[in-house]
């Protein structure tokens, strides 16, 4: 029998959902009074075939929830939601009740400032470049691998206190989420306009088979790089998605998505230099900017330090790379798995570049003729294909 309680944690936002989750409560408690405490695994069926490489995963289980943009409210209107905060105790008791966790502060003006400067001055290198990312018809632009583009990106990912006065904090707090010896999973940037931002409810370990241990794999921190709200494009977040009381995970094979999510998606609230920390079984999404001018933010992700390979191969291999077949260099992860293993954003056929795009600015326009492998890719290609995408530079193969 499943163990786990079929009801969400998240406020509720009128007397039919808080109903129907009181009956789902009722219906689990009856199942486990009927549950024979004695029974002996040894005398049950034993299945004979593996489909552990089959299992199920939350990826695609929330299409088009997040785009009804009546249902979504704001966080600011339900005070017993996390409220941005230093407090050591109240963040732990946020994120372990909600999901996530807001740290107030967490950048001075001044190094947000350097961080929007550096942002917005790669983010049109690129576009003139023709490498940017670019989706939503112009409207939102996606910055990926941060860490050769800039050391204060770098800085910020190690969670450097010159860059970030609420990085020891936030340190501490991820110790404590993903043990001491948690990995950088990704860094990157993102740009919304007016009309942009939209994105699919997800968990961030959404490509990890249900079920979920009762623990997040990963922690995405948000760094606000300007005020966060409903109009602005702030991220929608489902509070208490994440867990039960008892610990046990709240998506699971059974779950009704639709019914689970609909009516609850809050728009996370935020001031410019604050940060949100949330747990990778969190659902969430980008929100929709409908406001004049743009979000930005930067998001990075760390995950448990057991989240990777026994061996370093990628390292290992480096001066063999070319005698490697097809087969083996996927076995040692230089192709993606989902949304892991990606480079420069590319999910489709990831390689290591010869020419990797670093850090690039509009103050040096000769960078700009570089030929980056990205230009080469069939990701280069697909983004290229929509009329509108200007900014890609897609060059064919490269015949070398």
């Amino acid at each position: 029998m499943s163990t786990h309680r079929p009801v969400s944690t998240a406020p509720h936002l009128d007397m039919e959902h808080e109903i129907a989750e009181l009956r789902a409560e009722i219906a689990y408690l009856r199942a486990r009074l009927a549950q024979n405490p004695n029974s002996d695994m040894k005398d049950g069926e034993w299945p004979t075939e593996i489909t552990y490489g089959q299992q199920m995963r939350s990826l695609t289980q929330f299409a088009g929830i997040s785009k009804d943009r009546e249902a979504i409210g704001r966080t600011s209107e339900h005070h017993e939601l996390p409220q941005p905060t230093r407090d050591q105790a109240q963040l732990e008791a946020d994120f372990i009740r909600w999901g996530y966790c807001l740290v107030v502060d967490a950048m001075t003006p001044s190094q947000v400032d350097a961080l929007v400067e550096r942002l917005l001055d790669q983010s049109e290198a690129e576009r003139t470049a023709g490498v940017a990312h670019v989706t939503h018809e112009g409207t939102t632009q996606f910055v990926p691998n941060l860490l050769p583009k800039g050391q204060v990106f770098r800085d910020l990912a190690a969670l450097d206190e010159h860059t970030a006065a609420g990085a020891p904090l936030l340190e501490t707090l991820l110790c404590k989420i993903l043990g001491n010896d948690f990995y950088l999973a990704t860094a990157h940037g993102s740009i919304v306009h007016q009309g942009g931002g939209i994105q699919e409810l997800h968990q961030d370990q959404g490509f990890v088979p249900l079920p979920h241990p009762p623990y997040p794999l990963y922690s995405l921190v948000i760094w606000a790089l300007s005020p966060f709200s409903l109009e602005e494009g702030a991220t929608y977040v489902l509070p208490g998605s994440h867990r039960a009381p008892d610990g046990a995970n709240l998506v699971h094979a059974d779950t009704d998505f639709v019914e689970f999510a609909k009516g609850k998606l809050l728009a996370l609230d935020m001031p410019v230099g604050s940060c949100a920390i949330l747990d990778s079984r969190l659902l969430h999404a980008g929100g929709e900017r409908t406001a004049p001018g743009m979000r930005l933010a930067s998001r990075i992700l760390y995950c448990r330090g057991m989240m990777r390979q026994q061996e370093n191969l990628i390292a290992c291999t480096d001066p063999i790379v070319d005698q490697l077949s097809p087969k083996l260099k996927r076995l040692i992860g230089y192709y993606s798995h989902y949304s892991l293993g990606m480079i420069e954003g590319n999910r489709i056929d990831p390689a290591k570049p010869k020419v990797p795009i670093g850090e690039l600015s509009m103050s040096r326009p000769e960078e700009f003729e570089q030929d980056f492998d990205f230009r080469h890719t069939k990701f280069a290609e697909e983004l290229a294909q929509d009329d509108w995408n200007v900014w890609v530079d897609y060059r064919g193969p490269n015949e070398e």
